[in-house]
């Protein structure tokens, strides 16, 4: 048995009986004739900062290794291909110190850059999809190796096809950067800054973000564990359980209203059930407190949905993964 109590950020006590490490497509094909001739599926995983491990894992478990970058130039931008196996920070730190800039927004969240895609991470008005240039995967049904663009991975908040693409196994990513520094101050908590340097941006967000969120060394977390509701602004305008919350308005005449305001205002900050609490400063985050199964952070998950639907009629939609 293989433990991978530490591969999650959780901490959920988790085994697999089988597990490998793989870099390429050579890899990937012995790995799967050998789960063809077992009659296993595959599952692929990360740092686990976005999914929610089993106790026990029926399929082969897998994990990337690649953490090669590819550098090139094409007039003002610069290509960058990034294996998957690349911590998400260290690829914010490796462009810093190369003077490649545009991801300056996504600084401090966690995971690999192989999630990065999958879920487009965003953050401080910026999503991940606005500089990729193509998705590097593994197609397990054909057996070859696949670069998607950009317009084909059907991004959208916290989403991509590749969330229902079992087939698809990333390899790396390609960004394409640019070599000014051009700050991207839209979001609100950066309305009233100004940076001459993408480090002390860099150096801000960070702070902002560990502000909020708790140091999962302490508290085991996934993050934010509900994406902001986003409906249409008829709804919302018809919706009188939604007065007194901020909305933001988005393009297409839709609305975004804040998920960790709702939880806030019922009070859940700070409340603890079944070893799960919900961050004394952040609402969103679920903290592990002890042992906890993934059959607790459901129960958990389902009490919220529920208190969100009867007091704003709004149905929450979970941002990380069950495995």
């Amino acid at each position: 048995m293989h433990d991978l109590t530490k591969n999650n950020a959780l901490n959920l006590k988790s085994e697999a009986s089988e597990f490998f490490h793989f870099e390429t497509e050579h890899d990937l094909i012995k790995i799967l004739d050998r789960a063809e001739n077992d009659q296993k599926q595959l599952q692929i995983i990360g740092s686990g900062t976005n999914t929610i491990f089993p106790r026990h894992f029926a399929k082969i478990v897998i994990k990337s290794t690649n953490n090669n970058f590819k550098y090139s130039e094409e007039g003002n931008s610069v290509l960058l291909e990034v294996g998957a196996a690349v911590e998400w920070d260290d690829l914010i730190d490796f462009c810093c110190n190369k003077r490649i800039f545009g991801l300056e927004n996504l600084a401090g969240i966690p995971g690999t850059v192989g999630a990065a895609p999958i879920q487009n991470i965003g953050a401080y008005g910026l999503e991940v999809s606005r500089f990729i240039d193509f998705v590097e995967c593994f197609d397990t049904e054909l057996r070859i190796t696949r670069k998607i663009k950009p317009e084909n991975c059907e991004f959208g908040y916290r989403k991509s096809m590749f969330q229902n693409a079992s087939n698809l196994i990333v390899l790396a990513v390609g960004f394409r950067l640019k070599k000014d520094f051009e700050p991207i101050l839209e979001h609100e908590s950066l309305q009233d800054t100004s940076f001459s340097k993408a480090q002390d941006m860099i150096d801000e967000i960070r702070k902002i973000r560990n502000a909020k969120l708790p140091n999962p060394k302490d508290f085991p977390n996934l993050g934010s564990f509900f994406k902001n509701p986003i409906i249409s602004s008829e709804d919302a305008d018809s919706n009188l359980k939604l007065e007194g919350l901020k909305k933001y308005h988005l393009p297409e005449n839709k609305v975004k209203f804040s998920a960790g305001e709702m939880l806030d205002k019922l009070s859940l900050k700070g409340m603890k059930i079944r070893n799960i609490g919900l961050w004394h400063q952040h609402a969103l985050v679920l903290t592990s407190n002890g042992i906890v199964s993934a059959q607790d952070i459901k129960h958990v998950e389902d009490l919220l949905k529920n208190y969100v639907i009867e007091h704003y009629g709004i149905q929450l939609e979970r941002e990380p993964t069950y495995l």
